[in-house]
């Protein structure tokens, strides 16, 4: 198999309030600067008897986004930093593809729980104030892949 590479230089991400609304949501990824689903694996402790010592199984996976952005307040609404400011706790829709141009069918889209970012920065250095978040995901997401060539 060759190698394949994709750029995240056309991502799309989405929000919206149910997942029959993701196709016409809220774009966000012009203020984004890093989008990540992280794995998270989760193991259940299997307590020591008089026979065998505490072991762990494996539990099904936990998933997060993890969001980097350019703070936006200043935008309509306040932007993404105003959506998750406002929306804080709730659970909401995402979309996100990894490239529009290079890999547009490729898309994970799930529920998470918005969390607040942060407001302000580094005074005096030039710098765009920046913020990041992590949102959980309820559960695993749905990846769309490329149908598997002949």
């Amino acid at each position: 198999m060759a190698r394949t590479v994709i750029t995240l230089n056309n991502p799309i991400f989405k929000l919206a309030d149910d997942e029959a609304s993701l196709a016409t949501g809220e774009a966000f990824e012009c203020q984004l600067t890093s989008a990540v689903i992280t794995a998270n694996p989760v193991f259940n402790t299997i307590p020591a008897t008089g026979c065998a010592p505490a072991t762990q199984s494996p539990g099904r996976t936990g998933y997060q986004l993890d969001l980097a952005w350019l703070e936006d307040w200043t935008a309509s609404a306040g932007g993404l930093s105003g959506y998750a400011l406002e929306n804080d706790g709730a659970a909401k829709w995402f979309s996100f593809a990894l490239d529009s141009v290079g890999a547009p069918t490729v898309v994970a889209t799930g529920q998470c729980y918005v969390v607040a970012g942060g407001f302000g920065g580094t005074f005096g250095d030039g710098s765009a104030a920046a913020t990041a978040a992590t949102w959980p995901l309820l559960d695993a997401p749905t990846v769309t892949t490329p149908a598997l060539a002949g």
